[in-house]
């Protein structure tokens, strides 16, 4: 074997074993919203600058690091309230769900208040001979899927004691102690 065969054998090799582990970057996600919801809230160095606070629903984590970005994640979910109009009460349960751990995991850091948009959403479903609706709020990497009212209510209430907490624990608290869950009065 020449040098030039040895060498295009290993970079054949190199690039086959590539090829074998590739990775990839997941930019955006879904998160579906429906039935009971439960937020667990972890707050570290609380009245500092240094301060965080870790907001865990089912398999998605989110962290903050102020009242604003809080406040405004918070603020998007409520501007979603006029939009439910013709979603179930309780969505029914999907047939096909995974296994408690097979499930993904997904984690967020909002560094600064995101910007958000709201869409509708609805399509036959012929196994329940019934349209399903939802209500789509695309939200920086994630679009949360609202699809019964059970899981936005529940939502919003762990959401206001977020907000609560977010107050107090940050800085810039004081600037943000409006409720952002309760229900807009502007137009």
């Amino acid at each position: 074997m020449t040098a030039r065969q040895v060498r295009t054998r290993s970079i054949r090799h190199i690039a086959a074993a590539q090829d074998q582990a590739r990775h990839a970057i997941v930019t955006h996600s879904t998160v579906l919203i429906a039935g009971p919801q439960r937020a667990d809230v972890s707050v570290h160095a609380a009245g500092t600058d240094s301060a965080r606070m870790t907001v865990t629903l089912g398999p998605l984590m989110m962290t903050f690091h102020d009242a604003e970005s809080t406040t405004a994640v918070i603020d998007g979910f409520n501007a979603v309230r006029a939009a439910l109009m013709g979603l179930d009460n309780r969505a029914p349960e999907r047939e096909d769900s995974a296994v408690e751990f097979a499930r993904n995991t997904i984690a967020v850091t909002w560094i600064s208040a995101p910007q958000y948009a709201i869409s509708r959403g609805s399509r036959v479903d012929n196994a329940q001979r019934r349209t399903v609706h939802w209500v789509d709020l695309h939200m920086g990497p994630i679009t949360w899927r609202i699809a019964d009212h059970t899981g936005y209510n529940d939502l919003m209430a762990e959401f206001r004691n977020v907000h609560r907490t977010a107050v107090a624990v940050f800085a810039d608290g004081g600037k943000f102690r409006r409720d952002p869950t309760k229900p807009r009065t502007d137009t």
